[in-house]
């Protein structure tokens, strides 16, 4: 990561918030040259207030294990940011539709156990996960905006 400093967060290893501007316009570019699908999908801990009402390092490390989760699945084309404290997101290159919401589904069953308390803490970690598919015709902000509701709205699925 000696190279990373400035885009990775120092608590999960992701890609931070600020290096997606980057990331997107080049990505975009190259979906649009290859005619390749670009998805994006959202992670929520939904419960992370209530995490850390339990204790700062219960929050902490639901946050750490959701990244890890995460990074063990991505594919090398893939890119992973922390968004917000309790927003993940994963940007899928050469994913249309029916590959993000089979992602979406995949995920949705890879938190499952946590929702019910046998996640990486003590408690319940309430993740909820949203996807959509950048079609030719859309601005990619809107594409965005819909994973971030459909994860942050509570309904697991794609857009």
């Amino acid at each position: 990561m000696g190279g990373d400093t400035g885009i990775r967060d120092v608590v999960t290893g992701l890609y931070v918030r600020e290096y997606f501007d980057d990331v997107i316009a080049r990505e975009l570019e190259r979906s649009r040259r290859h005619g390749i699908h670009l998805s994006v999908l959202s992670v929520v801990l939904a419960n992370l207030a209530e995490l850390s009402e339990a204790g700062e390092e219960t929050a902490l490390a639901a946050v750490v294990e959701a990244a890890r989760a995460l990074q063990a699945i991505v594919r090398e084309t893939d890119h992973l940011f922390r968004w917000e404290e309790d927003e993940l997101l994963l940007l899928l290159f050469n994913a249309d539709a029916e590959a993000c919401a089979l992602k979406v589904s995949q995920l949705d069953q890879l938190f499952r156990p946590w929702r019910d308390g046998g996640g990486p803490v003590a408690c319940a970690v309430k993740v909820r996960v949203g996807g959509a598919t950048h079609e030719e015709h859309l601005v990619f902000a809107s594409v965005l905006q819909a994973a971030r509701e459909t994860a942050r709205g509570g309904a697991s699925g794609p857009a």
